[in-house]
């Protein structure tokens, strides 16, 4: 199965699999403001995946979001092949990051947009996951009767939300949490840019608390901006958008007074319609993820 396959289908069904649950979301993007149908998480008793896959809503397209520990990234240097030969040439450079031989997994690239401004060598993100791993997630797919035909990853899935709330010829950040951890996008013209995984999650916030993960959290995010601006120089950031959660507000209150960017709570009523869960807002967090795959246009570029 191929790392981000497109769908030919409007409607599309996006799920990841959790410790206990699923989270998952459905929308139909038919409309020219694609409408969210169903989002939530559902509970999985003992390891019966089956069972609650085959619960999720509606028929057609599906598509999987793989956890950060199913898959690696890495941001390199787009090697100076011919584009049919690029897999190939990418396969080996980042055999050192993988657990697994090469040979043994699928590998996909995400072009890094590139202006003309910019004077570094063009770059990539490339992607790998275990053949073995896709398979077994295929197989689980299958027996639950779901027409699995994309599979995702959180950076793109979080790139899918962003896109639809840039502003042109401005890169936008996107925060939110995640298993490992915050994960910070940068996007612009549709593309990722730059993806970090800062090292506080949902877990250290509630044990600690915000004011004192604050600093920390503030000082992580700044670096990522400037990093950012030593790659795009002159491009400006937006704005830092907070995935919505309980959090979202004590950390826009903290971020906004350490941060030169304006700090807002996203909003999903302007990503997509909600009128069918006018609280979706008030989602699990890690439903942010998968509505954003189900996002995914047929023109979306992996």
């Amino acid at each position: 199965m191929q790392l981000f396959r497109r769908s030919s289908e409007q409607g599309l069904t996006a799920y990841l699999r959790l410790p206990g649950s699923i989270a998952y979301a459905r929308v139909d993007r038919r409309a020219a403001i694609p409408k969210l149908l169903a989002a939530g998480v559902a509970a999985v008793k003992g390891d019966n995946w089956g069972e609650a896959l085959g619960r999720l809503h509606g028929k057609g397209p599906v598509s999987l979001v793989l956890n950060p520990a199913d898959y690696r990234r890495r941001l390199l240097d787009a090697p100076n092949v011919p584009a049919d030969e690029l897999k190939s040439a990418v396969r080996w450079q980042i055999q050192d990051m993988l657990d697994f031989h090469a040979d043994d997994g699928t590998v996909d690239v995400l072009q890094v947009p590139h202006p003309e401004h910019v004077s570094h060598a063009r770059q990539i993100f490339a992607v790998a996951a275990k053949n073995s791993l896709l398979a077994e997630e295929a197989v689980l797919a299958t027996n639950a009767g779901l027409d699995l035909t994309i599979i995702d990853i959180m950076e793109t899935a979080q790139r899918n939300v962003a896109t639809r709330l840039e502003a042109p010829g401005r890169a936008l950040a996107l925060f939110s949490f995640i298993e490992t951890g915050a994960l910070l996008t940068l996007t612009l013209d549709g593309e990722l840019c730059m993806a970090r995984t800062l090292g506080v999650n949902q877990t250290v916030l509630d044990i600690e608390g915000t004011e004192s993960v604050l600093e920390r959290l503030a000082l992580e995010i700044q670096r990522s901006l400037d990093h950012f601006d030593r790659q795009f120089g002159g491009i400006p950031v937006d704005r830092l958008l907070l995935a919505p959660g309980a959090s979202a507000a004590g950390l826009q209150n903290g971020l906004s007074g350490n941060l030169a960017l304006p700090v807002k709570a996203l909003d999903l009523a302007e990503v997509l319609d909600i009128g069918a869960l006018p609280d979706a807002n008030m989602l699990p967090p890690h439903c942010l993820h998968a509505i954003g795959a189900a996002l995914r246009m047929e023109e979306t570029k992996p």
